[in-house]
């Protein structure tokens, strides 16, 4: 009786993985055993269990009930399909992304990235947003999730055009003189996120002005007296105290010497 085990040691299929060490010794055809895949005499078959090892991570589809995004996922999906080209598969991969990593992008910023590529299209896979500190609008055609109201009427004003990502597949499908950009990840938003602001350990930023008399950010010595409160568990000693005394006690030093006589 020959047991031929693989490392994990599968003690369930065992039954499968001594019909596989007869079958490459005898030398039968697996296609009559009833076995997909082929064994080679001489060669071992390969384990297709082990494959999930190599499955890719992306994400497939999103959590989100907007039913405009599922479209406009399902399109690109179909194009990707399709033609494949970089274009649509940089907007499916940006289409797929949660909303923390779609950050809003102003259009001083878009007016700022766009010097040197005028005459093409911007793509941006966000909100573009209004920005009251700049003053002068240039004329910019720019494609968007989404624009806001103050956005929206200053491009147009300026005598640029704004359209969504499914009206611009249908006037140019294949994305020719465009530009994708994008807006910084490092949001100060982000600094707010994680755990509570005040507690050892915590690198988070409170929302209360962290300067001034009014601060409720706790100073340096309430956050080195907190990491103690919490972390510091070493027994006390006593010894270090002395009791008071009201005895005089007088000590004289008589110098000797102490060389040979």
């Amino acid at each position: 009786f020959f047991f031929f085990s693989s490392r994990r040691r599968h003690t369930r299929c065992r039954e499968v993985s001594w019909a596989r060490r007869c079958v490459q010794e005898t030398g039968i055809n697996a296609e009559y055993m009833g076995i997909q895949y082929r064994l080679y005499q001489g060669l071992m078959g390969v384990d297709h269990r082990r494959l999930h090892k190599h499955v890719s991570k992306a994400k497939k589809n999103v959590l989100s009930k907007n039913l405009y995004m599922k479209l406009l996922i399902k399109l690109f999906k179909f194009l990707v399909r399709r033609a494949g080209k970089p274009f649509h598969k940089a907007i499916l991969r940006r289409l797929m992304l949660s909303k923390v990593h779609r950050p809003p992008m102003s259009i001083s910023r878009l007016s700022r990235l766009q010097k040197g590529k005028l005459d093409k299209t911007i793509v941006c896979v966000a909100t573009v947003t209004d920005d009251e500190r700049l003053l002068e609008v240039p004329k910019m055609n720019i494609c968007a999730l989404k624009f806001t109201a103050g956005a929206k009427q200053r491009i147009l004003k300026a005598g640029g055009s704004v359209m969504t990502l499914d009206q611009l597949i249908v006037k140019n499908p294949l994305g020719a003189n465009t530009v994708l950009l994008r807006g910084p990840l490092t949001r100060e938003a982000l600094s707010h996120f994680g755990k509570p602001a005040g507690l050892p350990g915590s690198h988070t930023r409170p929302y209360a002005p962290t300067k001034g008399r009014n601060s409720e950010a706790p100073s340096k010595a309430q956050s080195h007296k907190n990491i103690h409160q919490y972390n510091n568990f070493a027994p006390v000693s006593y010894t270090h105290l002395t009791l008071p005394t009201i005895l005089l006690v007088q000590i004289s030093v008589v110098a000797v010497s102490l060389k040979k006589k």
